[in-house]
């Protein structure tokens, strides 16, 4: 994976300030070309050939490789990490969101099942908040558990 290098970046004063308080210029190194994260959503209600179809529709618009993360049920690669989500028309369709894996990851991990009552504390913007409600099932007003998300930062529930 390629990187950008960090000295290139930073001001004369920066890289003398880390060049006394011995650090390494390279911890801020940017890496390039990372994939861009997306999650199905309703992924559990799709059968394997829906998903199929969506994943070869946004390897069209996204003019990419994208393909399915092992493991992680639902979460798709976009290996273009430049890809604009609003020109994917499985987005603008309301199939897919925006989300990184590694959040996904975390909320796979609580192991949540209908019937469960969830409290999400910092859920802004709110993608995790919603894959636990589709995790607990709730759909059209009928709920088997409950998830309730509480953020008090302004800055991230304008997001």
């Amino acid at each position: 994976m390629d990187t950008e290098p960090a000295a290139s970046q930073f001001p004369p004063n920066f890289l003398a300030f880390l060049k006394e308080n011995h650090i390494d210029v390279d911890v801020y190194n940017v890496q390039k070309d990372l994939p861009r994260y997306v999650r199905i959503l309703r992924f559990s209600q799709k059968s394997a050939c829906e998903v199929c179809e969506l994943v070869q529709q946004i390897r069209t618009d996204a003019k990419c490789d994208v393909s399915e993360v092992d493991g992680v049920p639902g979460f798709l690669r976009i290996a273009n990490q430049d890809t604009k989500l609003s020109q994917l028309r499985a987005y603008v369709a309301g199939d897919i969101i925006g989300m990184d894996v590694s959040s996904g990851i975390a909320a796979l991990s609580l192991s949540v099942e209908p019937g469960d009552n969830v409290l999400d504390l910092c859920c802004a913007p709110g993608a995790k908040l919603l894959l636990l409600a589709e995790l607990l099932a709730i759909d059209a007003g009928v709920s088997h558990g409950t998830v309730t998300g509480v953020d008090i930062s302004p800055h991230r529930i304008a997001t």
